[in-house]
């Protein structure tokens, strides 16, 4: 079973895996899914998804929030190397949060989800200017978003998104099978991690004054 780990004290918790439902997106960017809970779980999978406005009965699903930092360490066999293959956005806001999906081919990568003052590529150490007041740093290992030949397999730097929380993103390092993605923010942010097989998707949203 894979662990977790808040860098801060290095304490174990288990984060929740998510059942798969799509329904519509209220954005013109990437369309991605928006969870339905499931007794238990907290997290749903991505998914292509209608471009029409949700109905009045749309319900949105609540629980699973944490605050950030937080990991998942996990060991992939070699060669298999996972390969980041697509980012994709968009904002939910009748439910209050937007959503980044990484497309992932082989194993799901273990992760690392922290602030960071600043971004800096690696590893050249050059500054990556993003939109946004608060900056999020998320490491997946071992994990890359190249081809055979070095070609790159995802968006480098996103146009500005102008979503409620999520403002942009930029691939901030593709090196030695780590892979590191740079979310610019509107500010502090709870944040809910889902999972299924191809799929790794982050939901953020204001942070509140009370448990996240």
């Amino acid at each position: 079973m894979p662990r977790i780990a808040t860098p801060s004290s290095l304490a174990r918790v288990a984060i929740p895996v998510l059942a798969l439902a799509a329904v519509t997106s209220c954005t013109t960017g990437t369309p991605a899914a928006s969870p339905t809970p499931v007794a238990g779980a907290a997290s749903s999978g991505p998914g292509a998804v209608p471009s029409a406005a949700p109905g009045p009965s749309m319900s949105c699903p609540a629980g699973g929030w944490r605050s950030i930092p937080v990991g998942v360490t996990r060991y992939v066999v070699a060669p298999a190397m996972p390969v980041i293959t697509d980012v994709r956005t968009a904002a939910h806001p009748e439910c209050g949060y937007d959503r980044l999906v990484l497309d992932i081919t082989g194993s799901l990568p273990g992760f690392e989800i922290r602030y960071v003052p600043q971004v800096t590529a690696d590893p050249s150490g050059k500054p990556i200017i993003l939109p946004g007041q608060r900056y999020v740093l998320i490491t997946l290992r071992p994990a890359q978003a190249h081809d055979s030949s070095g070609g790159s397999t995802v968006t480098r730097l996103a146009p500005a998104l102008g979503y409620p929380v999520l403002k942009g993103y930029a691939l901030a390092g593709d090196f030695e099978g780590v892979f590191t993605l740079a979310l610019g923010l509107s500010g502090p942010a709870s944040i809910r991690i889902g999972e299924l097989p191809g799929h790794w998707y982050i939901d953020v949203k204001p942070q509140s004054h009370g448990p996240a």
